[in-house]
């Protein structure tokens, strides 16, 4: 059986979207698994969209249970097929799940989910992913954390904004970096072979809009709001990078002989620039990534890495 299709962006009737919920497995203290319900009413044995790294905690908790439920994910689709004996329900039986467009799982029917709260046992670990999970319409509160929880608590925001898609897709993020260039609304970062995925610990969710000149060394550039990134130049919407970087930034020498400076000076005239990064080509030499020190550009700060990105 392969189950349907669930809405990408699950509403109340009034057309409220929905918001995430925190589970656990009736009787355990697994979890909190973050979950995005498809209906505005659920049961212990309801269907709800995860992430595929909730997927896979969901798959690691069944085979540590010994429940009678295998989960196996297809590595080239990404489908996960779940198979349980008959000593589960007596007769035995598979059940595909098929991820969406934006990779989330719909899962349920197979444990008895319940709510997960301070009734149910768990560590200050897991109170502080809750709470981040919990608090992913409000401001970040993870500097009064001590670590690691500080980065537990980022982790939950993080699954919380991914699986409801509310960052990007539902509503856009408005970003007031300068009265003279807003709103800056940052979309959804497409999902097709021409754009790599985000490295590893780097979350979507932890973008930020800086100046040009306030990028970091470590930041990890992900888009522009400019068509190409040439000096002087800004529209309203990202415009992701195919293959995000890590930020190296450098003083820009004006007799720079790169094609993009060149085009730049062409474009743009006598600008205050700063290169954010320089690209060395076996093919074509090397390149200097230089932005206007005022442009905004849309970084994932190296704070809010979770794991080292390779330069």
């Amino acid at each position: 059986m392969t189950t349907t299709a669930a809405p990408l962006h699950p509403t109340h009737h009034d057309g409220t979207p929905l918001s995430i919920q925190l589970l656990t497995v009736e009787g355990s203290g697994y979890g909190p698994y973050v979950a995005l319900p498809v209906a505005s009413l659920w049961t212990p044995y309801t269907t709800h969209l995860f992430t595929r790294a909730t997927a896979e905690l969901i798959v690691d908790d069944m085979h540590r249970d010994e429940c009678g439920i295998q989960g196996e994910f297809d590595p080239e689709t990404g489908a996960l097929t779940f198979t349980w004996d008959e000593h589960h329900d007596g007769t035995g039986g598979t059940e595909t799940v098929t991820p969406d467009a934006y990779g989330r799982y719909l899962i349920g029917g197979l444990w008895a989910w319940d709510d997960w709260g301070d009734d149910v046992p768990h560590t200050v670990g897991q109170d502080a992913f809750a709470r981040g999970a919990a608090e992913y319409r409000q401001a970040d509160d993870s500097a009064s954390l001590c670590e690691p929880l500080d980065a537990l608590y980022r982790r939950g925001r993080q699954e919380a904004q991914l699986v409801a898609r509310e960052r990007t897709e539902y509503r856009g993020v408005l970003f007031d970096v300068d009265p003279s260039r807003t709103p800056l609304i940052v979309r959804a970062r497409p999902t097709n072979h021409y754009h790599r995925p985000l490295p590893p610990g780097a979350y979507e969710s932890d973008a930020r809009v800086v100046a040009a000149r306030d990028v970091r060394a470590g930041d990890l550039i992900v888009a522009s709001f400019a068509s190409f990134p040439i000096p002087g130049r800004a529209t309203p919407g990202t415009s992701w990078v195919t293959s995000p970087y890590v930020a190296d930034p450098r003083p820009w020498n004006p007799a720079c002989t790169c094609a993009p400076c060149s085009v730049g000076r062409e474009v743009c005239g006598p600008v205050e620039c700063v290169v954010l990064g320089v690209d060395h080509d076996p093919r074509w030499g090397f390149s200097c990534d230089a932005w206007e020190v005022n442009e905004p550009v849309l970084v994932i700060p190296a704070a809010s890495l979770l794991l080292p990105i390779p330069a």
